[in-house]
């Protein structure tokens, strides 16, 4: 007898498989792959089926029937609601193990790259890290602060927030007992806070409340022997535990005469290769970004002279599309640069390749906060003559599906 077409509101029993990346487990049924928020790899669980398609269905957990043993309780009263964390019902090693699958699963399936050798996952304290965090406010007399609920723009109310640095944690008090006390006398339109800690200080943009004001609203971040200022909403890497380490990793065992630094931010890594490179090129679209990578890039040419060192490179930073840029340089550079770092955003790097096939760096590192846009780049890459000598996962982000990963390449 043929089986029922599954249909929204279906619940059926599964043993699921490995997780996805995004953080949803894998399992089949009537030919269909699950995607089953909730679940943790190889458990039995009773799912409501909430959307099919041709090849796939998605699925939420109704009833764990049989636990995972690498199932935990979540450590957050607001995990399942709340949208910021996908994982926190595994254990932290489990997480680990997932991410260091999410890369090689893409580059395998995506790069087509057949990747067989270790990714080394480097962490470290899997709660109270977060550095950032864009708070959002919804409800009229009574306010709710917190961030989305999954898939939805509604707002779960966050008295607490476990992955936040204890500083942070300390403002998101203050706020909702302002919000509470002056609900009637905010701005209309005041839907998002970013708050941010630096080395000094916490930082509120906007700053609703001469309470929260700061006679200077600019962050100062240490880093690697580094000092680098920057705004609230600046991009900069989040995980204030495990940042001197990622930079490090990111920029050692390399020097010569030229790097490039493409999708520089604010000169995170610029100012680290500054001291390994005769010339080094910073690339960034962001006008507040630039200003402040060149600013960082001179503060600390100037620290660095104080101390009795010899000074930093040439150092350059232009405002300028890193693709753009990159295609005018290749066409009309005859030197070949012996480190191209790029740090793009999540959607990758794709306009870029063939200008830095073209350009032919000795060295590439590919830093990227998503594996399935650096498998797809790295194809590129490969397929231009560079060979994937490294990869290294960095969990920036604990208790969420989002890796960091480094992939290093080189060319004869």
């Amino acid at each position: 007898m043929k089986e029922k077409r599954l249909t929204i509101g279906d619940e059926i029993e599964v043993v699921t498989e490995q997780l996805a990346y995004g953080g949803d487990a894998i399992a089949r049924h009537q030919g269909l792959t699950f995607f089953i928020r909730g679940a943790a790899p190889h458990e039995k669980v009773r799912v409501r089926v909430t959307e099919t398609k041709k090849n796939y269905a998605r699925a939420v957990v109704k009833e764990v029937l049989l636990a995972s043993p690498v199932r935990r309780q979540p450590p957050c009263r607001y995990f399942g609601d709340c949208g910021g964390c996908q994982l926190q019902h595994l254990t932290y090693e489990a997480q680990l193990e997932a991410k260091k699958n999410f890369i090689r699963d893409a580059l395998n399936r995506i790069g087509r790259l057949e990747w067989t050798e270790n990714i080394e996952m480097r962490s470290a304290a899997e709660f109270g890290y977060r550095s950032r965090a864009q708070l959002k406010i919804e409800g009229a007399q009574q306010k709710r602060i917190g961030y989305y609920r999954a898939s939805s723009h509604s707002v779960c109310d966050v008295e607490d927030c476990p992955i936040l640095l204890p500083q942070l944690n300390d403002t998101l008090h203050t706020i909702r007992s302002l919000l509470k006390e002056e609900s009637r006398n905010l701005p209309a339109n005041l839907s998002e806070i970013e708050i941010a800690a630096g080395t000094d200080k916490v930082v509120i943009e906007p700053a609703f409340d001469s309470r929260l004001q700061t006679p200077d609203s600019t962050l100062t971040t240490e880093v690697a022997g580094a000092i680098y200022r920057h705004s609230a909403s600046s991009f900069f890497q989040v995980n204030a535990l495990l940042l001197d380490e990622f930079v490090r990793a990111a920029t050692a065992e390399v020097s010569g005469n030229l790097a490039i630094d493409l999708y520089a931010g604010v000169g995170l890594f610029t100012v680290q290769l500054a001291q390994k490179f005769r010339e080094v090129i910073g690339v960034e679209s962001n006008k507040q970004a630039v200003e402040f990578a060149r600013q960082n890039i001179l503060n600390n040419r100037r620290k660095s002279s104080s101390w009795g060192c010899k000074l930093p490179a040439r150092s350059l930073i232009v405002c300028q599309y890193a693709d753009v840029w990159l295609k005018d340089f290749a066409m009309r550079h005859a030197g070949r640069p012996d480190l191209l770092l790029l740090d793009p955003p999540r959607g990758g790097a794709a306009e870029c390749m063939d200008a830095i096939v073209l350009l032919n760096p000795r060295l590439i590192h590919y830093v990227s906060c998503d594996p399935t846009t650096l498998a797809r780049d790295l194809k590129t890459l490969v397929a231009g003559g560079y060979k994937l000598n490294r990869v290294v996962g960095f969990d920036l982000f604990p208790q969420t599906y989002h890796v960091e990963t480094i992939a290093f390449l080189s060319k004869r």
